[in-house]
Parts: structure tokens; sequence; C-alpha cells
């Protein structure tokens, strides 16, 4: 997968919908260090601010789950838990 194809077909910030290209980023949920790759289900594109937010653990990314809505993220933020 290519992080600039997923950042031109996502084309905002998952969690706070910004959508300057330039400010977006690719975060792998398992990180590299724990052999996480750069695929669809290990992914989410997040802004700068939020990627540190996540970085930081304000923001913190469980896995994509399949729903009756389609494919939503398991993640916490701001102490509460949400399927988006």
């Amino acid at each position: 997968m290519q992080k600039k194809i997923k950042k031109k077909v996502d084309k905002k910030c998952y969690f706070c919908n910004e959508d300057d290209y330039n400010l977006l980023d690719v975060h792998r949920i398992l990180p590299g260090e724990k052999n996480g790759k750069y695929t669809q289900n290990n992914t989410v594109v997040c802004c700068a601010n939020c990627h540190r937010r996540i970085h930081a653990g304000q923001i913190k990314i469980d896995r994509w789950c399949l729903s009756t809505k389609g494919r939503v993220l398991h993640y916490f933020m701001e102490g509460e838990e949400r399927f988006d």
C-alpha cells in the first residue's frame, strides 16, 4: 500500500476531519517495531495533530472491526470508547 494513495483516497483525518492533504499522515496501528506493516487493516489516516495525540496516548486505537455500518475503527478518545 502506498501512503500517498491512502491519503488521497481517505481525503481527511479520521478523528477531526482535517482535509489539508499536506497535514495528513498515515499511522500504523501495530507499530513497525512490532512488525506492523502499511496495510489497509493496519493503518488510519490522521492529521499531524491527531497523530501526535495518538503517540502521546490521548487517542488509543485498538483495531478495525466489521459492523452493520461497515468497517469501523475501535478506539478510545478522551476516556470514551468509540466505534466510528
